[in-house]
């Protein structure tokens, strides 16, 4: 049997009914917003925010935690080093050359936020757009066929691999193999694993070619869609909402003492 991978998770909310090039919009002023944000606050609430958004538009809260476990690792390293990358602000511990300020510990806080508000702000397009529709807004906006469709190759195959990998490796434990000593023995250890996820990824790859050319995907011929995307007035409103917005908070923003 064949599994599909999709972020998508379909709903009847009026995020999912709303046309994939205003999500677009939307994510790239939110991406742009983050950056903008003044302080530890305004992006804990932020973030906050979008939770509170999912949340209503029927995304599982369960979903919204397994983002925050693949999170985790990177969240921490960042909490970790980037304070010893900022040697302005109080001196809080010396050894040697290595500092740790008090501003380096508020720089690492704000660029963990930043980045777990960069990824929920991504995912949010993820989560309400079919990937076929996301691919189709792409190429509406100008982008070639071919951009498209590797963008959408990479949400769907990336974690079809990540799943193939888990399964070789649960496979082969139940056959008696473990991993463990050095981080060499470790990766001797995992040779056998990454080998038969590389033939099983060269054998998708055939799959995907064939299937690529059976629907024509070098045709010379302009290509047809079989749903075309069409910005309605309500997408049109929230366009020039979510603009709007945007616009007062950045004036709001330079005015401020």
């Amino acid at each position: 049997m064949t599994v599909i991978f999709d972020t998508y998770i379909p709903g009847a909310s009026f995020l999912h009914r709303l046309d994939p090039r205003a999500k677009l919009w939307a994510t790239l002023l939110s991406l742009v917003l983050i950056f903008l944000l003044p302080n530890l606050l305004c992006q804990a609430l932020f973030i906050l925010a979008i939770h509170i958004i999912l949340l209503a538009v029927d995304i599982p809260i369960g979903v919204l935690g397994r983002l925050w476990r693949q999170m985790a690792v990177l969240l921490v390293l960042i909490l970790v080093l980037q304070p010893f990358f900022s040697p302005s602000g109080r001196l809080l511990v010396a050894l040697g050359p290595v500092r740790l300020t008090s501003e380096g510990i508020l720089r690492a806080m704000e660029l963990a936020l930043r980045t777990a508000g960069m990824v929920f702000v991504t995912f949010a397009l993820l989560y309400t757009t079919p990937q076929p529709s996301l691919v189709r807004a792409f190429v509406k906006l100008g982008l070639p066929y071919t951009w498209g469709l590797t963008i959408s190759l990479a949400l769907r195959f990336l974690p079809a691999i990540q799943d193939l990998f888990h399964t070789v490796r649960d496979a082969q434990a139940a056959r008696g193999w473990v991993a463990q000593g050095s981080l060499l023995r470790r990766f001797r250890d995992y040779i056998p694993v990454l080998v038969a996820v590389l033939i099983s990824t060269l054998r998708m790859s055939d799959q995907l070619t064939l299937a690529l050319a059976a629907r024509g995907l070098e045709s010379t011929h302009p290509r047809s869609s079989w749903r075309e995307l069409q910005m309605t007035g309500k997408d049109w409103a929230f366009l020039a909402g979510v603009t709007a917005a945007f616009g007062l908070f950045v004036i709001g923003t330079s005015f401020s003492p």
